[in-house]
C-alpha cells in the first residue's frame, strides 16, 4: 500500500538526510537541518532511528569554534545494505555489486551458454541475490524500449525481446525487490556515479556500440517520454540518400555509424577481426587510410545528428561515448560538421565532450536501486 501524508514525508525525510550523509560526510545533526532545511526535532528522530537500525554511526566529535556545545559527527556504514546490477547483452551479462557508501564489492560477466537469455538473467540473479544476503535489490540494464515503472520491456532487437514482462518474471524467481531500466538511459543518468556526484543542468549522453543510444538528463533525472523512447538518437535519419534501417527509414544514423555497421564495411575490405569486443581501431586506421577516411565520416554523420539535439533540447552538455573516440579525426570531424549547421550561439554554448571514461549501466542500475527504492 502506497505511504501516504505524514508516513510519506518521514520516508522522504529519511532518503534526503541518507543522501546528504552520503554526500558530506562526516556531518553533524545540525549541518544536516540547516542544509535540508528540516527542524532539527525531525532530524534527531531519523537519526536516532538510522543508528538503531545500524544505517549509520557515530564517528567522532566535532570541536566547535568559540563557544558552544561540541557536535557528533555521522557517517554511513558501508556494509549495512549492498546493490546488484546486471547489463543483459546478447552474449553476456556483466554485473557489479556495490555496498551502502557505492564501493565495489564484486564485479564480472557471465556468457550466455544456454539458447534462453532470460533463463541466464534469472539463474544469475538468484545466484547473487543468495550471496549477497544484505542486497536492497537487483538492477536489470536491458538495450530497448524499457518501461521502468512497470520493468516493462516493450521491444529488445539485440535480445530478440518483444513484451517482456520482466519485472514480474523476475519478482516470482528472486526474493529481493527487482528494477528494470533502459541501459543508455540508467547508464547516463547513474553509471559514473560517485559519493559525490557531478552537478550538471543537463546533459545529452550518446553511446554508440552495437547500436547507438541516446538519453537525456536535466536535473539529475533521465527523460523518458510519452513512450519511452526520448533521446533515441540512433533514429535520427541523417542522410535522405542512405541504406534503410530496420525501423524502415533511410539513413538512419545507427545503420550509418553502428559498430554493426563498422564490421560491414572491414568486411567489405576482406577484414574479419578475430573478437568483436576488442577491435584496435588507431592500428587500423593506420594501416589502412580507408579505414581512417569511413571513421571521419562517421564523424560528420554524428555532427548532423547533434544539430537537432543541440537546436530540440539545448543541453549544457554533450557526452560521446564511441570506440571511434581514439581518433582523433573522428572527434574533429563531429564538431566542425556540428558547428557549421548549428546556430552560432547554440553551439558555442554547448560543451561537446568525447568521454575516455565508461559509462556503466550495470552500475547505474545498482545505485539507482540503492538510492530510489
Amino acid at each position: 500500500m502506497p505511504l501516504k501524508g505524514t508516513a510519506l514525508l518521514r520516508e522522504i525525510n529519511q532518503k534526503n538526510i541518507l543522501d546528504y550523509i552520503r554526500t558530506h560526510e562526516p556531518c553533524s545533526r545540525k549541518e544536516i537541518a540547516q542544509a535540508l532545511k528540516v527542524s532539527k526535532n525531525t532530524v534527531s528522530l531519523i537519526v536516532e532511528q538510522l543508528l538503531k537500525q545500524n544505517m549509520i554511526a557515530e564517528s567522532g566529535i566535532k570541536e566547535p569554534i568559540g563557544a558552544g556545545r561540541p557536535k557528533v559527527l555521522l557517517r554511513l556504514r558501508p556494509d549495512a545494505l549492498q546493490t546488484i546490477g546486471l547489463m543483459v547483452q546478447q552474449d553476456n551479462i556483466s554485473y557489479i555489486v556495490l555496498d551502502f557508501q557505492l564501493n565495489e564489492l564484486e564485479e564480472g560477466s557471465v556468457s550466455i551458454k544456454s539458447q534462453s537469455v532470460l533463463d541466464e538473467v534469472i539463474n544469475l540473479s538468484k545466484n547473487l541475490a543468495s550471496r549477497f544476503h544484505k542486497a536492497k535489490g537487483i538492477g536489470i540494464a536491458i538495450p530497448g524500449i524499457v518501461d521502468p515503472t512497470r520493468g516493462y520491456v516493450y521491444q529488445s532487437a539485440n535480445l530478440n525481446w518483444k513484451d517482456v514482462d520482466l519485472k514480474k518474471i523476475l519478482s516470482t524467481e528472486v526474493k529481493v525487490p527487482v528494477e528494470v531500466f533502459n541501459n543508455v538511459k540508467i547508464a547516463a543518468e547513474r553509471g559514473k556515479e560517485t559519493v559525490k556526484p557531478k552537478l550538471r543542468s543537463s546533459f545529452f549522453y550518446i553511446r554508440i556500440g552495437e547500436g547507438i543510444g541516446g538519453a537525456y538528463v536535466a536535473d539529475n533525472q533521465v527523460m523518458n517520454g510519452n513512450s519511452w523512447t526520448a533521446g533515441e538518437i540512433g533514429h535520427l535519419s541523417v542522410a535522405s540518400h542512405g541504406p534503410i534501417c530496420k525501423c524502415g527509414q533511410k539513413g538512419c544514423l545507427e545503420k550509418i555509424i553502428s559498430m554493426e555497421a563498422f564490421r560491414e564495411f572491414l568486411q567489405s575490405l576482406s577484414y574479419t577481426p578475430s573478437d568483436k569486443n576488442d577491435m584496435d581501431l588507431t592500428k587500423l586506421a593506420k594501416q589502412d587510410h580507408r579505414v581512417h577516411q569511413e571513421i571521419e565520416e562517421y564523424g560528420n554523420y554524428l555532427g548532423r545528428a547533434l544539430v537537432q539535439v543541440i537546436h530540440l533540447l539545448n543541453p549544457q552538455e554533450i557526452v560521446i561515448e564511441a570506440p571511434y573516440n581514439q581518433i582523433y579525426e573522428f572527434q574533429e570531424k563531429t564538431i566542425s560538421s556540428a558547428k557549421q549547421r548549428t546556430l552560432s550561439d547554440a553551439f558555442a554554448q554547448t560543451k561537446i565532450v568525447f568521454s575516455k571514461e565508461f559509462y556503466s549501466p550495470a552500475k547505474g542500475a545498482a545505485v539507482s536501486i540503492l538510492l530510489n527504492s
